[in-house]
């Protein structure tokens, strides 16, 4: 329609080459080289489901729409989407939240690695059913939005069909203070919800207040200049391995913001730096944070050269010489907006909670119809048929998982809370005994994952219980076994053969624990010394029942 997506034009700008890697489940669809083939029916019938747990209306019928994503996450360079619902709500402890929309769209590809002039992404996620959950701005804070992300997340996760990996689940969160609508994207975990909300808001009043201050202090705008000669001899490792690698250093001004590129945890400085670090700079050095990073003997003859005032700042970068007009403009433009209070864009959360400049936000510019895909029907026979398969509800889930196994019903909500249903299901089946199961799950698992400081593959979990199944395996083989699995890395079919999985004959316990007792052992301490002496499995209660009768004896 002749209008540009502002997120579109800026990826365009850093220009940027991207690489894939191919996986098993990929085909020339993943590739961009095959239209698309016919919507996944299963998928559909669980989006509609999950819509009818929502309280949902469902479309009549379905119309894919292309989402223009260019950041190489999208080989075809956009995202196929349509709406399955719409209308719904969810009811919280604070009011009633609306579910504006239900999509069912394409995920995106995984990223591998980001080298800022390369992206390598692997095509093992791209083309994956997707539901994307929308809500309306009912949410009052940050407590409130990680009950409600909970809430709607309980709904995919206790259903079984969402995948076990960690990113299956991906919040994005938006956020105002009446200055421009704020998407953070993929924060990671729900916890960090709260944080990022909590930092984002901070991050906001602090540069309302920088604004209100410089009013119009700041006009110039920056303007780099090329002092990379004057850094020659410099003592800043940083910057000559820099300049050695062919880059080149500039510094600009910064009119009127002496002392506002640091101010407090929240720094203008910060603001400025996530754009260059976009377009390959590893980020500024101002005059905040100067002398630092072995940059003191050029102070003097760079601020002969800039000539600041008693009220500018100035900065710092090295930047690739391709790259430093954008990044100028793009400064400029970051300044400018946070000195409009127009605060709108598309930031990411990282680990702390903190969040960074992504990219501008996008808009409508970026949807259009897809002509590859018919208009796809909706069916009264379909919505019958998700009706009869709506997800159930945590408590539901909690009496039949404790029911089904003989399990508390705190133990049944931890195996629903951490993804281990599944697991649960495969584990009581193979061993043959559900509290078993339920013990070495949440229990003996962990507790060796938090020694070892690892996190062991379930998949080689299951390799293992199925080997121990054979051999019609007690409680002790599975949790020894286990030990060599995670504190030891040993292979599976080595552990079913080592000697420590042999099961200890009762004279030669006996005569384990009779030295033992000499040596003045007592019952608290028994098995773990006898454990320690003796390779191979044993009964505890047998041990206990040899111990005691020595001990009598004795006496």
């Amino acid at each position: 329609m002749g209008n540009y997506d502002p997120a579109a034009v800026y990826e365009k700008g850093r220009s940027r080459v991207f690489a894939y890697e191919i996986s098993d489940n990929s085909c020339l669809v993943e590739y961009d080289e095959e239209p698309p083939h016919d919507v996944n029916n299963e998928a559909l019938l669980k989006g509609l489901a999950v819509s009818t747990a929502l309280n949902c209306r469902t479309v009549d019928a379905l119309e894919y729409m292309r989402k223009i994503v260019v950041d190489g996450s999208n080989t075809s360079g956009f995202q196929r989407t349509a709406i399955i619902s719409f209308g719904g709500w969810v009811d919280t402890s604070r009011g009633r939240v609306r579910i504006s929309t239900v999509c069912l769209e394409e995920d995106s590809a995984r990223k591998i690695s980001d080298e800022s002039a390369e992206v390598t992404y692997s095509l093992d996620r791209l083309g994956i059913p997707l539901l994307e959950i929308a809500t309306e701005p009912d949410i009052v804070d940050g407590e409130h939005a990680v009950e409600v992300a909970r809430q709607i997340g309980d709904i995919i996760l206790l259903s079984g069909w969402s995948r076990r990996a960690s990113e299956s689940i991906r919040q994005d969160v938006n956020f105002s203070m009446g200055h421009g609508r704020v998407e953070i994207k993929g924060v990671p975990k729900l916890s960090a919800i709260r944080d990022c909300l909590s930092y984002e808001k901070d991050r906001q009043s602090s540069l309302i207040e920088i604004s209100e201050k410089l009013g119009e202090a700041w006009k110039n705008g920056i303007k780099f200049t090329d002092v990379t000669e004057l850094f020659a001899a410099t003592g800043s490792k940083v910057i000559r391995r820099s300049i050695e690698a062919g880059m080149r250093v500039y510094a600009s001004l910064l009119p009127g913001l002496s002392g506002y590129l640091k101010n407090g945890p929240y720094r203008l400085g910060r603001e400025l730096a996530d754009v260059a670090k976009l377009y390959g700079s590893g980020g500024i050095m101002h005059s905040d944070e100067l002398p630092g990073y072995g940059v003191k003997d050029e102070l003097e003859p760079l601020k002969n050269i800039l000539k600041p005032g008693s009220d500018d700042g100035f900065f710092i970068i090295v930047s690739d010489e391709s790259h430093i007009g954008i990044i100028g403009r793009e400064m400029n433009s970051r300044l400018s907006k946070i000195l409009r209070l127009d605060f709108s864009e598309t930031r990411y959360a990282d680990a702390m909670g903190e969040t960074h400049y992504l990219r501008p936000l996008p808009g409508g510019e970026r949807m259009y119809p897809e002509t590859d895909i018919p208009i796809y029907e909706i069916t009264s026979e379909m919505i019958a048929m998700a009706r009869e398969i709506v997800p159930k509800t945590r408590e539901e889930l909690t009496a039949e998982l404790s029911g089904k196994y003989g399990i508390s019903k705190q133990e049944a909500m931890s195996i629903l809370v951490n993804n281990l249903a599944g697991f649960m299901d495969e584990m009581a089946s193979v061993t043959g005994n559900g509290k078993l199961a339920s013990r070495l799950l949440l229990q003996v698992i962990p507790d060796l994952e938090k020694k070892a400081s690892v996190e062991i593959s379930m998949e080689d979990v299951k390799k293992l219980f199925n080997a121990l199944a054979k051999r019609s395996a007690v409680k002790e083989e599975y949790e020894r076994a286990l030990e060599l699995l995670i504190l030891h890395s040993m292979p599976v079919d080595s552990i079913i053969v080592s000697p420590e999985m042999k099961h200890v004959e009762v004279d030669e316990l006996r005569k384990a624990i009779v030295a033992l007792f000499e040596e003045g052992v007592s019952d608290k301490n028994l098995i773990p010394r006898l454990r320690a002496s003796v390779k191979g499995i044993f009964d505890p209660s047998t041990a206990f029942k040899i111990f005691r009768d020595i001990s009598g004896k004795q006496n």
